[in-house]
């Protein structure tokens, strides 16, 4: 754990309606690192090191951080999972999320392991361990976010955005509205 300090953050509460949905790096890495590990899946070598490693050391998008208050209106890492980070980002704000399945990246690893195991992406990209960046930024930001993230040559994807005309969160994929209530992430029991 670490401890920080500073008077200029993004917070969490701050989204507003409209707001695109950006997520950084790859989703579902380090679950499949953890199903390794635990025996449930078992690859060659080379899949397996791959995985088990973006478990142990996920690639942290920690030269952004210190930037996203020049785009970014709200941001969370992804720790318990994509979709429950994201519920508790909008969380109190009277705001949905609509998020394009085919759009959250994942590694070509993951896609040829999900190709040859006929599993669904689904199943793999919110369970958490991600460490990565989720964020919300008006859409007249996209081009100094596109700029930006290029220049510091980290990968960042356009996931979604938030409306308050909904009634719902959803994700989609293609034309199919998706149930995830088994995809909310790691649930803390305190």
């Amino acid at each position: 754990m670490s401890l920080g300090y500073s008077k200029r953050i993004v917070q969490r509460n701050k989204c507003k309606n409209g707001d695109d949905v950006y997520v950084t790096g790859n989703m579902g890495d380090s679950y499949l690192g953890l199903q390794i590990l635990k025996k449930k899946v078992a690859l060659n070598k080379k899949e397996h090191n791959y995985f088990v490693k973006k478990y142990y050391l996920p690639d942290l998008p920690i030269k952004i951080s210190s930037n996203l208050l020049n785009f970014a209106n709200s941001s969370i890492d992804i720790s318990d999972g994509l979709f429950g980070d994201l519920t508790k980002l909008i969380n109190k704000s009277e705001l949905f999320y609509k998020v394009d399945l085919n759009k959250i990246p994942i590694s070509s690893n993951l896609r040829n392991y999900l190709t040859k195991s006929k599993k669904k992406k689904i199943n793999f990209i919110s369970k958490g361990d991600d460490y990565q960046i989720i964020f919300t930024s008006p859409k007249s930001k996209r081009n100094y976010i596109q700029k930006f993230f290029k220049k510091m040559n980290q990968k960042v994807t356009l996931i979604g955005n938030l409306t308050k005309d909904a009634k719902n969160n959803e994700i989609v994929d293609g034309d199919k509205r998706l149930k995830h209530a088994n995809n909310e992430g790691y649930q803390h029991n305190f």
